[in-house]
């Protein structure tokens, strides 16, 4: 991404003061928002959640510290695409330069090297706070968009390539001694927060269910065309194909919404029965594919080892089972009554809204990952 931020680029270094301002503008307004959206839904989910929260907080920085070691690998959820070529040629300058910065403030759907966004993610949600999340993400965003400020010298086309090799080369080591210091201080920090709040498990299996299948279904809509793929490897009867397409995303995106309006036990139980639908399927396909089977459960392109699925299943259906006993909460959103003839047409006018916000929604993920190169 340095490179397209360049004096080169823009013509001018006046052009690309601006840019530069609305890249790292950009960058730090997605994350900022990221991270507001994670404490608030973090707050529908019942967070913060004492002890359990700050354990797992604790847990999973001291894992991916572990991972900054040498011969260690702690794997990063990511989609590893990057921000689309063809932005710079359709939009203006200015625009592009917002776009690309917006398109790196949310990590995940970019390139990530180190776990320490994910501990970061998890601090959001479990805060419970928009705000808190917001000042939480935002620092990752300010951070990566000012990484364009090395391209401040560039003023040829060698000098952008020489500073891009220069980069690819630089060593591995120090960036991960920084990373492994900052998530070893989550990690004291959690395990000290712990010591002084109480449990909280029923809620975070809540939340941690939902999250899982938020993933799930966001994954699928953001690389359509490879859950396109592996759903036509599994070579199911054309209608069912057809109808696992759409309805599989749409199925799991019906877990955290119901979790969020509070409906938990219901979300359990959702979550249950669709797992044992795809376990019934992955058993199906191991007896067909033998050693490994097309999943695509969570944005992976690679068949998986059948044991290894099934573990996961039953990991997820061990949290889907302990939510759909919980007790229930106080629900977030009660079903409404039928309307009064006067507010039909206020009615009418909400759904037809609501449809055509998620129309737009639809073709802007599709259209983002449009042009998206891997």
């Amino acid at each position: 991404m340095v490179e397209t931020i360049t004096p080169v680029v823009y013509g001018s270094r006046a052009h690309w003061a601006v840019a530069f301002l609305l890249h790292v503008v950009g960058a730090t307004a997605t994350a900022g928002l990221f991270g507001a959206a994670l404490g608030a839904v973090g707050g529908l989910l019942d967070a913060p959640w004492g002890r359990a929260g700050a354990l797992v907080l604790a847990a999973a920085a001291g894992i991916y510290a572990l991972g900054e070691l040498p011969r260690v690998t702690a794997t990063v959820p990511q989609l590893r695409r990057q921000v689309p070529d063809w932005w710079r040629e359709f939009f203006s300058w200015p625009v592009a330069a917002f776009l690309y910065g917006a398109g790196l403030g949310v990590g995940f759907f970019t390139y990530l090297s180190h776990g320490t966004l994910v501990v970061v993610a998890l601090g959001a949600l479990a805060s419970g706070d928009a705000w808190v999340g917001a000042l939480v993400v935002a620092p990752f965003g300010l951070t990566r968009g000012l990484s364009g400020a090395r391209a401040a010298g560039v003023g040829t086309q060698q000098q952008s390539q020489d500073l891009v090799d220069r980069l690819a080369g630089s060593p591995e080591r120090l960036r991960s001694i920084a990373n492994g210091i900052a998530l070893i201080a989550i990690a004291a920090l959690a395990s000290a927060a712990a010591l002084g709040t109480t449990d909280g498990w029923e809620a975070f299996a809540t939340a941690a269910l939902a999250v899982a299948f938020t993933w799930a279904a966001v994954t699928k809509a953001v690389g359509f065309g490879a859950w396109r793929r592996t759903i036509a490897a599994h070579a199911l009867p054309r209608g069912v194909e057809a109808a696992a397409v759409i309805g599989v995303p749409v199925a799991e995106a019906l877990v955290p919404v119901m979790a969020i309006c509070g409906w938990t036990r219901a979300s359990g139980l959702w979550a249950l029965v669709l797992i044992a639908v795809f376990t019934a399927e992955a058993l199906r396909a191991w007896r067909r594919f033998g050693a490994q089977v097309p999943c695509g459960c969570f944005g992976g392109r690679e068949p998986v080892s059948p044991p290894a699925l099934l573990l996961r299943n039953v990991g997820l259906a061990v949290i889907g089972a302990l939510v759909a006993l919980r007790p229930p909460p106080e629900p977030t959103f009660a079903l409404p009554g039928w309307p009064s003839p006067n507010e039909y047409l206020p009615m009418v006018l909400a759904i037809a809204g609501v449809a055509v916000a998620g129309s737009i929604a639809w073709a802007a993920i599709r259209w983002l990952g449009r042009g998206a190169r891997s």
